[in-house]
């Protein structure tokens, strides 16, 4: 299985989770739905009209956290827009929105990085998406059809292409270092003393991974996962992973 592997990066994120409302709550890791919007950003497909293309069945995910993060709630000013003179902030009627961000530990300093594998069933979209990753050959801005954002449009990102991995699916019960957040439903047992470090900052987030053509979750749409935002993988005994040729093992999002 050919999969190809990338890096999300930037400085602020906001993925907002689907029960929000006044208070725009985000999630920690960019849910599947998400990184299924940018690769179809990438190759240019029409929004709202690929959800069947990149089912579950047909396009794997996997997301990882590399680094360090934590959220943070900021005050956002919206104007209310009814004409383009509104734009200009002059009018009454703002609304001051609560919203929580995705930042590093040292914004200063540092970045956030995601880690994203994905392979697709179809082999001419792959190779498409490998030509479009590879065009520049070093980190860049770029998208085809849709903003390349970390979530909101304002929290611009950019890609870092790794490679294309080989990658076999072990459907065999054991103790495995995984490199990726993981399904809970998959997990049997987590092994914190196999872990790097004392520190462990693990948490369970209820993703959104799949929409159907009238943009509604699911019924298999909708999972606990397990991720370490602590940027290091989780040592867990699960029932099936993906053996990279690098040596890592990742979970598919699904």
């Amino acid at each position: 299985m050919k999969i190809i592997s990338l890096h999300l990066r930037g400085k602020m994120a906001h993925f907002r989770k689907f029960y929000s409302n006044s208070s725009a709550l985000s999630y920690f890791i960019p849910p599947r739905t998400t990184i299924c919007g940018i690769a179809a950003g990438l190759l240019g497909l029409e929004r709202d009209k690929y959800y069947n293309e990149f089912s579950i069945d047909k396009f794997k995910v996997a997301v990882a956290c590399q680094k360090p993060i934590k959220k943070t709630m900021q005050k956002m000013n919206y104007l209310m827009i009814k004409s383009p003179n509104d734009l200009n902030g002059s009018q009454e009627n703002h609304s001051q929105t609560p919203m929580e961000l995705i930042i590093p530990q040292n914004i200063r300093e540092g970045c956030i990085d995601y880690k994203i594998w994905m392979t697709h069933k179809n082999e001419k979209l792959m190779a498409e998406l490998e030509d479009i990753l590879y065009c520049k050959g070093e980190a860049y801005y770029k998208s085809a059809g849709a903003c390349m954002a970390l979530g909101t449009a304002f929290n611009l990102g950019w890609i870092e292409i790794e490679g294309v991995l080989e990658g076999k699916e072990v459907d065999l019960e054991s103790e495995k270092l995984i490199s990726s957040s993981i399904p809970v439903e998959r997990v049997k047992e987590i092994r914190t003393e196999s872990m790097i470090g004392n520190r462990h900052r693990i948490t369970k987030e209820e993703l959104p991974l799949e929409f159907d053509e009238e943009r509604r979750i699911t019924g298999r749409g909708l999972k606990d996962i397990l991720v370490n935002i602590d940027g290091k993988g989780i040592a867990a005994v699960i029932d099936s992973f993906v053996s990279l040729e690098n040596g890592q093992n990742i979970v598919w999002m699904e």
